[in-house]
């Protein structure tokens, strides 16, 4: 029975002596929807049987008795471990308790249990089988027949069902077999138990503030462990949690809060393996980026992740090597309400993949902004501080520049990106013209010596010509890109029941973000670049810098996740760094460009074919759906052993099969020159 098995799995527990803890879903807390479904099993298998009457003992096995008797429309009793003082004539029997290891006495009222009655047993374990002989000595007593013996979980190794068996009970149903506990390890007979995937149980994480989990644990930070996975740090998530035990692991598991099944705690610890990269041997991510000493090349984006003092100086304090500050300008900022919305699946919560945003600049007095960047400077001094200004005349570009110059700012960032502003000439107005983006870069860059960063809008077809207008005017460096103009039809994120276009934002955009980075690469010579859209992981960031990014600014995710990202992103970009063997951050930069080539110019000599692995494959069937409906009709699904298999002479390689199976069972073989 799958949904009692997964259940098993999933929120059983092993405790020393050959116990099984159900008490998440039996036997203390009960989900009401697995007893019915348990009911529904045990039905269709004694329906031949006709019983008249359901005995249990309680107190487990009276849930899965009342929903087995209301479904067949017979009446349920409970042999009881005490006697009421109300009651007189009863029949008793004497039975060993496995669990609690002492004897206790069954007993049943005379009126209840009579000759004419066809008796099914039903209840939660069958161990010994002592409950069960219990039960039969009740009935010979009464002189009743049992008719069978239902049981939702049996202990195979514990010879129980031998013992009924041998003492004549005909029909024993059990709805899952535990063949073993050895080592604390459920293993169920007919089931195959697959490792958990950690990326995908860490993804159901709720990532709490004062996370529950940890705090009952006490030996270790099982939530700090499953953040680093959940971020991309697998491996070294075993720092947090290596001197946990077991009842550690288990204590964390049942504090946490999830909305409808706890987080597989133990089962991921258990699946992490040991770290092969010797922390002593990180280096650091020290980057220079226009002649600014950069700690790390982790940014805050312009954006709602900064716009006073106190978020700023947090994110300082947890890490970020620098921040680009909410843009700053001259005209009066008025937002709407609700200014966001996002994409999730389905009717997910919380975890979404794009993010739109009506927001514009920052609401503060120019003055104040300028002034909270001044003592940002003052007390982070080895901190980097971008002003981003946007103005709509050369008057206002420079005077803006100026006061961000005299704030004490290591650089400024030219706005010509924002998509949602209120103002025309402003924003993506500029950037989508190469002749404004020069005239403003030009400015600006004759009246400041610090560095003049020009700000991309991707909401353009060439990205690459007004960059080059910047670049010629004198621009340091480029940031690429601003969000995306896009449409969403959610009806809450309404403004008084109108819409308008507004940027688009989180991981759905990298691949776009990334594009548009390569393009700015083929300006010659080659400016410098700091890399926005998308980013959440370090791997992420790694993407950005190898297209040729010194830093990368991030939002979406701060928003999500907040500051405390920065651990996981700096952690997995040291260490991709050791296992590499580099030590310079800068190496990194630009190095897979040299792998990018023209569609005319690839390689179309050659295929790699799919490889199945029988061990991993689920036997789903989606690779065939997917390659007849989609593809190119080369794989054949054995409905009887439920297993692909690859008709060679029709595949063309193109790996819709791997993309789509949710197991990951299909991988990649060797490139072979294509048949003639």
């Amino acid at each position: 029975m799958n949904p009692l098995i997964n259940r098993i799995l999933q929120d059983g527990h092993c405790l020393d002596g050959g116990i099984l803890k159900v008490d998440r879903f039996i036997n203390h807390q009960m989900d009401p929807y697995l007893m019915k479904q348990v009911a529904v099993e045990f039905m269709n298998r004694f329906a031949a049987a006709r019983p008249t009457k359901i005995l249990t003992v309680e107190a487990s096995g009276i849930a899965p008795a009342v929903m087995l008797g209301y479904l067949m429309e017979l009446p349920v009793v409970f042999a009881k471990k005490k006697k009421p003082s109300t009651m007189s004539d009863f029949y008793a029997a004497e039975v060993r308790s496995f669990t609690k290891q002492r004897n206790y006495t069954l007993i049943i009222s005379r009126e209840h249990l009579t000759a004419r009655d066809r008796v099914l047993f039903v209840d939660d374990f069958l161990a010994y089988g002592n409950a069960g002989l219990g039960i039969k000595d009740l009935c010979e007593q009464a002189g009743a027949e049992i008719v069978g013996m239902g049981f939702i979980i049996e202990k195979e190794f514990q010879g129980g069902r031998k013992v009924l068996t041998e003492a004549g009970i005909r029909q024993i149903e059990s709805l899952a077999i535990i063949e073993s506990l050895e080592n604390n390890q459920i293993k169920i007979k007919g089931v195959k138990v697959r490792k958990v995937n950690v990326y995908e149980e860490a993804s159901r994480c709720l990532l709490c503030q004062d996370a529950p989990c940890t705090k009952a644990c006490k030996t270790g930070d099982p939530a700090r462990a499953i953040r680093a996975i959940r971020f991309d740090n697998h491996k070294p998530a075993i720092q947090w949690v290596k001197d946990c035990t077991d009842g550690d692991l288990e204590r964390a598991e049942q504090a946490c809060i999830h909305y409808n099944w706890p987080i597989r705690i133990k089962a991921i610890v258990h699946s992490i393996s040991k770290d092969d990269v010797d922390a002593s041997q990180y280096p650091d991510l020290n980057i220079d980026f226009c002649g600014i000493k950069c700690e790390n090349p982790f940014f805050l984006a312009s954006s709602a992740v900064c716009t006073n003092y106190e978020m700023v100086a947090r994110a300082f304090d947890a890490g970020w090597a620098g921040v680009y500050y909410k843009t700053i300008c001259m005209q009066e900022i008025n937002e709407v309400s609700p200014r966001f919305d996002a994409k999730h699946y389905n009717a997910t919560h919380g975890d979404f993949y794009g993010f739109r945003n009506m927001e514009q600049l920052s609401e503060n007095p120019v003055e104040m902004d300028f002034d909270i960047l001044h003592r940002l400077k003052q007390n982070y001094p080895t901190k980097v501080v971008i002003a981003s200004i946007m103005g709509q005349t050369e008057e206002e570009w420079i005077k803006l520049a100026k006061m961000a110059e005299e704030a004490g700012c290591d650089a400024v960032e030219l706005n010509f990106s924002c998509p949602q502003m209120k103002y025309k000439g402003m924003g993506n107005d500029v950037g989508q013209k190469p002749e404004l983006v020069k005239t403003f870069t030009a400015c600006v860059k004759n009246n400041v010596k610090i560095p003049v960063i020009s700000k991309m809008t991707p909401n353009i077809t060439h990205i690459a010509e007004p960059a080059a207008a910047g670049i010629e005017a004198g621009a340091d460096a480029i940031s690429a890109i601003n969000t995306i103009k896009s449409v969403t039809m959610d009806t809450d994120a309404e403004v008084a029941g109108q819409r308008t276009v507004s940027g688009y934002s989180g991981r759905a955009v990298r691949p776009i973000a990334l594009r548009y980075v390569l393009e700015l690469t083929k300006i010659e010579p080659r400016p410098v670049i700091s890399g926005i859209g998308g980013i959440e992981t370090w791997r992420d960031a790694l993407e950005f810098i190898q297209l040729g990014c010194s830093n990368v600014q991030i939002c979406t995710a701060v928003m999500q996740y907040g500051y405390r990202i920065i651990e996981d992103l700096i952690l997995g970009l040291r260490r991709y760094m050791a296992k590499r063997g580099i030590s310079d951050l800068q190496t990194l930069v630009g190095e897979e460009i040299p792998k990018f080539f023209n569609p005319d110019n690839l390689d179309r000599t050659t295929v790699i074919y799919p490889k199945f692995d029988k061990e991993q494959c689920l036997g789903c069937g989606r690779c065939e759906i997917s390659c007849n409906d989609g593809g190119h009709q080369a794989i054949i699904f054995d409905h009887k052993t439920r297993r692909p298999q690859l008709v060679g002479a029709k595949c063309v390689g193109c790996h819709l099969c791997r993309l789509v199976c949710p197991s990951g069972a299909i991988g990649l073989s060797k490139r072979v020159p294509k048949k003639k």
